[in-house]
C-alpha cells in the first residue's frame, strides 16, 4: 500500500486541484516509479491520498516533512523454517507484529 500526504498549506495552484489530489498523485507517482524499477503491478493493493489528515509533525502543520509518502509492506506468510529438526530446534519464533494504529 502506498499513501501520499501533504502539509496543511492549501495548494496554491488552480482551485480544481487540492491537497487531496496532490497527495493521491504523490502516492500514484511513487507507485509508477516503483513499478518501472521492478515492483510487479499485483504487489500494490492500494494507492491512497490523505492530504493533511495525518501530519508527521502535527505541532508544525506547514513543516515540509509532512509532504511525504508512506509505503506499507505486508508479508502474507512467514518464511518456512528448514526441514532439518536440529535447525527447527534452533530457530527462534518470529516476533509478533504490533497492531497498526487506526487512521
Amino acid at each position: 500500500m502506498i499513501e501520499g500526504h501533504t502539509d496543511a498549506q492549501p495548494y496554491s495552484g488552480t482551485t480544481e486541484y487540492s491537497n487531496w489530489e496532490l497527495s493521491s498523485d504523490r502516492a500514484n507517482s511513487a507507485r509508477r516509479l516503483m513499478q518501472t524499477s521492478g515492483l510487479r503491478p499485483g504487489q500494490v493493493k492500494q494507492v491512497r491520498g490523505f492530504a493533511d489528515q495525518y501530519l508527521r509533525t502535527p505541532d508544525d502543520p506547514t513543516n515540509p516533512s509532512n509532504r511525504r509518502i508512506s509505503v506499507i509492506v505486508q508479508y502474507l506468510t512467514p518464511p518456512t523454517p528448514a526441514a532439518d529438526p536440529k535447525a527447527l530446534a534452533k530457530a527462534e519464533p518470529l516476533p509478533a507484529l504490533p497492531a497498526k494504529p487506526a487512521h
